[in-house]
């Protein structure tokens, strides 16, 4: 479906209200086979041209399918529907149950049909004769019973559409003039009514005397103005005579909030091109200035009468963007303006003029009511209290439907109240009579009214609900509450408030401090906002601040300074268009709203984007070569799910967290180019699966080969990523850096973990890695056979870890592992038994650390005793150990804990070095860590099982003094199976 945005086409249910059933202007039927791309495309773009909403059915239907409920509603709630009836129409059977609708409609819904016969005659519609006839052979072809009453329904839809009055496209030569035609005749169909209101009450009488000075049938322009008191009903009086006059007049438009809209040139184009839009029937006009603008409305006063309704001009000097002048306009047109300066019509003789009058006692009353007790008349026991309020309303309109909403279904205490608050303002102040409604809002409903007062006023209720709901409130709630009570109205889904109902919420604003504008909770005027921003006074009252920056030549500078005592500051915009050059910080952390950040490239200088929890957003903008200045990037709890190659240009990115990104499924190769990018934080991003655990230590040169620690994770996209962060593997690779073109890819790995893999093999001829430091393939359970030789003979390895590797058949070399630099070899959990591993192990002199735990083994070799420079022993979980040998005269930690059936043997277990470390530790001040439940020092850590018999093999008294009150310490803390 395409659709076009229309302005507010309505039926009229009264003289004076205008209230919309329908969905869409039209609706467009056609066989997409004729006309799709050729004269039904032109015909909905120049539809859409003229703002006529329109439904056309963008896909064809399925073979086999019926009609979608989806089109039948679009169907239904269509005001016209336009039926293309081509040559081949009637081969469809789609197209034929559509039309069957289409007239069903016509016929219970009173909608007009228009059919449009493109290349057929009616008669052939009509009859079903020619291409028409055809088609129906081919329907009555095996027809049963169920079909061949369709087909009788077709053919009376097709002899009512043919008897139609319509458009026939034969013998014309240009289609283009053709759908002109169209589009002019629908247009006329739809009245373009403006919104007036429910219950209006009393307007009557003021419509008459303003239509005594017009003359609609006359050759002259009319030109008339209404002038009167803020809320006194201008705008209703011009709105219910537009609505009635409109259906005389082919060109007509009515132009609200002059006064507001016209402070700047930017608001001026608006209503030239609002102006220009309503009577040229397009919506593609724009215009670059309002000299360019005055000249366009000259060159267009051909068009013939207009009717043209200027709403709340303030200033004659306002008119600039039209030049009133009777002259620009066809004989018959009338122009009418409302203001509250009169002075504004004694400026230009062409217009008449009449001051609208307030309600008389019996209309007020009735509108009151209308509002306080949704009747008619007052409930008997509030007449005489209805009389006292209307005393202080004095016969204004406004004043008269927002106290009586105020009042609605309250008691007559409450009443008593509100009069006595009345009692104590001046009878011509109507800006307090109309604040007693504000006062009995909750605080809540209050700051939502000042937002809109300050900033919302006119804006679309769906912007402004998402905006509230970021500042913490109920917008749904508080925009009830204030319609209800009249502060606000919604129509067409916008926000409106009366003009005198902004002027006092101004002023609420300003009470406390009326010239101290760093002082009041929002700042909305130009003036007020420079003086704070460039003296640097903004305060903690400040919640909102929303600067126009088009209404000067010289837009404020804004520092960081300006804005750090505003620490309660929700709502911050600066416009049109906010110049972000500057801007190094941006966050917008948990915008639960915020759906797009693509003109993120307009901030050149932008250094940190911060958009944790911004769960709506669901892409990455297309990052621009000039935002190499970015260094942090925080994309966590989004909804992304993926991450653009153009994140390439980050060339100065250090920090990108992606973590909680449940939809996140790939990284870009281009990743790798980020030279100084740290680890990638991307932990708990479920779709991204994982192949191998890789750990590494990158170069961050290349040339200089200067180490940079990362723990990465190899993926199957050919990402890594360190503790949940992410790196790309090709970042190994020097042909990144276009250098070294000869180097393997992974020449330059110097750390390597494989953990938790569910791959069974790394290529040997994939790995060659010169500068391996560390590697550490864990848990790999399923590479049997699989793990490279060369890890064996590197002599520049310094940390090995195969936790949870099976080395049964493993393709381990049989020769001696060549490995000189090692300094840290881990196996634990590696199911070792005596044998080849073990003996390259006892030949390893550079060894400090071993970890051995979980081993299958009953003895350790008695070449272990060689390692010299041995410090630390893990024997823990050796479930089948029995005996320990001679041990590294230089061992400082031994951990044997839960090595349960380890015995003393006198002629293997060799343990008075052990109590000769005791004797020098404890002799050089050695503590004990209660905590951890070991004896510590720079020294000694000792942990074995109490069923060893250890204590018999120690038979110097003066050891067993020395160590008997630090051992049994350290057996109560290790439990029953150690000390």
């Amino acid at each position: 479906m395409a659709s076009s945005t229309s302005s507010s086409g309505r039926s009229s249910s009264s003289s004076y209200n205008s209230n919309s059933k329908w969905r869409y202007d039209v609706f467009l039927s056609f066989r997409g086979e004729d006309t799709r791309k050729t004269f039904t495309d032109h015909l909905y773009w120049a539809l859409d041209r003229g703002n006529i909403k329109t439904f056309r059915d963008d896909e064809e239907l399925p073979r086999g399918e019926e009609i979608s409920p989806q089109l039948l509603k679009a169907i239904e709630g269509s005001r016209i529907t336009i039926i293309v009836l081509s040559k081949t129409f009637a081969d469809s059977k789609w197209c034929l149950d559509e039309l069957v609708k289409i007239m069903e409609c016509e016929k219970e819904k009173g909608q007009k049909v228009f059919p449009i016969f493109y290349g057929v005659e009616p008669s052939e519609v009509r009859n079903q004769t020619g291409s028409y006839g055809e088609a129906f052979k081919i329907h009555q072809t095996n027809a049963d019973e169920e079909k061949k009453k369709k087909i009788e329904e077709w053919k009376a839809a097709l002899r009512k559409a043919g008897k139609l009055s319509g458009f026939p496209l034969q013998n014309r030569l240009y289609e283009s003039k053709f759908i002109e035609e169209i589009v002019g005749e629908i247009r006329r169909s739809i009245p373009k009514l403006v919104h007036v209101g429910d219950k209006i009450v009393g307007v009557d009488e003021n419509v008459k005397q303003v239509k005594l000075l017009l003359d609609a049938k006359s050759n002259e322009v009319s030109m008339v103005g209404i002038y009167g008191l803020g809320g006194i009903g201008k705008t209703t009086i011009a709105k219910v005579i537009y609505n009635d006059l409109s259906n005389q007049f082919k060109h007509h438009s009515f132009l609200e909030n002059v006064r507001e809209r016209s402070k700047d040139d930017r608001g001026l184009l608006q209503l030239q091109e609002k102006l220009l839009y309503d009577i040229l029937m397009d919506k593609t006009m724009k215009l670059s200035n309002v000299d360019e603008g005055v000249q366009m409305i000259k060159s267009r006063r051909y068009l013939g009468k207009v009717l043209i309704v200027l709403d709340d001009v303030d200033c004659p000097k306002k008119l600039r963007f039209l030049d009133d002048s009777p002259d620009w306009f066809g004989g018959g047109s009338i122009i009418i303006l409302t203001t509250r300066n009169k002075r504004c019509l004694n400026v230009n003789k062409a217009y008449s003029s009449y001051e609208a009058k307030g309600l008389a006692k019996n209309k007020a009353l009735e509108l009151f009511s209308w509002n306080a007790f949704k009747q008619q008349h007052p409930k008997d026991n509030y007449v005489d209290l209805c009389n006292r309020v209307l005393h202080y309303a004095k016969g204004l309109p406004l004043a008269l439907v927002v106290l009586g909403s105020s009042l609605f279904q309250r008691d007559e205490e409450y009443w008593e109240s509100t009069l006595d608050r009345l009692k104590t303002i001046p009878l011509d102040d109507i800006q307090k009579v109309l604040q007693v409604s504000y006062n009995g809002l909750d605080d809540r409903c209050k700051k939502v009214f000042l937002d809109i007062v300050c900033f919302f006023k006119d804006w679309g209720e769906e912007t402004v609900t998402k905006i509230l709901e970021g500042c913490r409130f109920h917008p749904k709630t508080e925009l009830k509450e204030l319609d209800d009570k009249c502060l606000i109205s919604i129509s067409d889904g916008f926000i409106r408030m009366h003009d005198s109902l902004q002027e006092m919420g101004w002023a609420i604003v300003r009470e406390k401090y009326p010239e101290n504008p760093r002082k009041w909770s929002r700042l909305w005027g130009y003036e007020d906002i420079e003086s704070v921003l460039t003296t640097n006074m903004g305060t903690e009252n400040i919640e909102g601040m929303f600067l126009n920056m088009s209404i000067t030549a010289e837009p404020i500078k804004l520092h960081v300074e300006a804005f750090k005592n505003m620490n309660r500051l929700r709502l911050l915009k600066v416009g049109p268009y906010m110049d972000a050059r500057m801007l190094k910080i941006l966050d917008l952390s948990y915008s639960e709203q915020l759906v797009d950040i693509s003109s993120i490239s307009s901030a050149p200088k932008l250094e940190f984007l911060l958009l944790e929890g911004c769960k709506k957003l669901k892409s990455f903008p297309e990052f621009k070569e000039n935002m190499g200045r970015l260094r942090v990037l925080d994309f966590s709890g989004t909804s992304i799910e993926e991450v653009p190659s153009s994140i390439r240009h980050l060339h100065g990115l250090e920090d990108l967290n992606l973590s909680y990104c449940q939809n996140l499924m790939s990284l870009p190769d281009s990743i790798c180019c980020l030279s100084s990018l740290n680890p990638v934080l991307v932990k708990n991003c479920p779709k991204l699966g994982t192949v191998v655990n890789v750990e590494l230590e990158l170069c961050s040169s290349f040339l200089a080969r200067q180490p940079l620690n990362l723990t990465c994770r190899i993926l199957k996209s050919g990402v890594i990523c360190r503790n949940s962060c992410f790196y790309s593997f090709k970042t190994l690779n020097p042909r990144c850096d276009q250098r070294k073109e000869d180097m393997h890819p992974l020449s330059l790995l110097v750390q390597l973990c494989i953990t938790n893999s569910a791959s069974r093999e790394i290529q040997n001829d994939s790995f060659n890695p010169y500068s391996l430091k560390i590697s550490c393939p864990s848990n790999y359970h399923g590479m049997e056979g699989r793990i490279p030789s060369d890890i064996f003979h590197q002599s520049s390895l310094e940390n090995l870890s195969l936790c949870n590797f099976n080395f049964k058949g493993a393709g381990i070399p049989l020769d001696n592992w060549y490995l000189p630099s090692l300094r840290s070899l881990s196996l634990h959990y590696c199911n070792l038994m005596e044998g080849e591993v073990l003996n390259h192990v006892c030949h390893l002199s550079s060894l400090k650390e071993l970890d051995l735990k979980g081993s299958l083994f009953s003895s350790i070799p008695a070449g272990i005793s060689r390692l010299s420079n041995l410090r630390v022993l893990n024997l823990i979980h050796c479930k089948n150990l029995q005996q320990i040998p001679e041990l590294p005269f230089n061992l400082q930690i031994l951990d044997a804990c839960d090595s349960n059936r380890i015995s003393l043997s006198s002629s293997v277990l060799q343990f008075h070095s052990l109590i000769d470390w005791f004797k020098s530790a404890l002799k050089q001040n050695s503590w004990i860590n209660s905590v951890r439940g070991v004896i510590q020092d720079p020294g000694i850590r000792i942990t074995i099982p109490k069923s060893c018999g250890i204590l018999e093999g120690i038979s110097d008294q003066s050891c067993w003094d020395l160590l008997y009150s630090i051992l049994i310490f350290h057996l109560n803390l290790r439990g029953a199976d150690g000390f």
